[in-house]
């Protein structure tokens, strides 16, 4: 009989402290409201090399409570250089959730543009041609968002990958139109190095290089 009891005796203990915790927990709840944070403005802006930069800020709401004063700001945008700069705004809820977003600033060239390489780009990368295998938008001043500058090879050709298989590429002409440097490349597989690049009447070329793998692109105007 005294066996018994030893091995009833933490049942009844366990039984009881699940008891208290449940009158502990009963008919308790919580919310929590994730912040949300929006840009005022826009979120890529072009500044002019030399030129001033106001930032237009972000509004943040808790709940419907509005909450701008506790967002944090970090990064700085240097207008005298070309080039690309970001901007995060950050703010962690009455929980300590956390969220951020990112503006990014873009630096363009100060001087009057002497081509205008926007338009339709056939890609002929690694013994493969590819007709629209990349749309170049004009985005400021010699400045300009590349869709690929893979040349559609990964995302459109025979590997057809998708299109989120491209090295999206922002990048600004030189002042005597002859040559281009990339600001920003991002692709799935992260940055690529530009290299060699060129301009010769309608068509641009370079060479992508990552890692010590590179392959020539020529991208011809359509």
């Amino acid at each position: 009989m005294k066996k018994i009891f030893i091995k009833i005796l933490p049942l009844l203990l366990v039984a009881l402290i699940s008891c208290e915790q449940d009158d502990v927990t009963e008919g308790v709840s919580r919310i929590t409201y994730y912040n949300d944070i929006e840009f005022v403005g826009d979120e890529t802006m072009y500044v002019e090399e030399g030129g001033t930069f106001q930032d237009p800020g972000v509004i943040a709401f808790e709940g419907d409570e509005e909450v701008t004063e506790d967002v944090i700001v970090s990064g700085t945008v240097d207008t005298a250089k070309v080039g690309i700069n970001y901007v995060t705004y950050s703010i962690t809820n009455s929980d300590g959730f956390a969220k951020e977003i990112t503006r990014t600033v873009i630096v363009y060239p100060d001087y009057a543009p002497s081509v205008d390489v926007s338009g339709t780009y056939t890609g002929i990368a690694r013994g493969e041609t590819l007709p629209a295998g990349c749309l170049i938008t004009n985005v400021a001043p010699n400045t300009y968002l590349a869709t690929d500058f893979f040349g559609g090879v990964y995302c459109c050709g025979i590997r057809n990958y998708g299109l989120a298989y491209r090295l999206k590429t922002y990048f600004y002409v030189s002042e005597d139109g002859t040559t281009y440097t990339a600001m920003s490349t991002d692709s799935p597989w992260g940055p690529w190095n530009i290299l060699n690049p060129s301009i010769t009447g309608t068509s641009l070329s370079h060479a992508v290089e990552q890692g010590g793998f590179s392959f020539a692109v020529q991208l011809i105007k359509e």
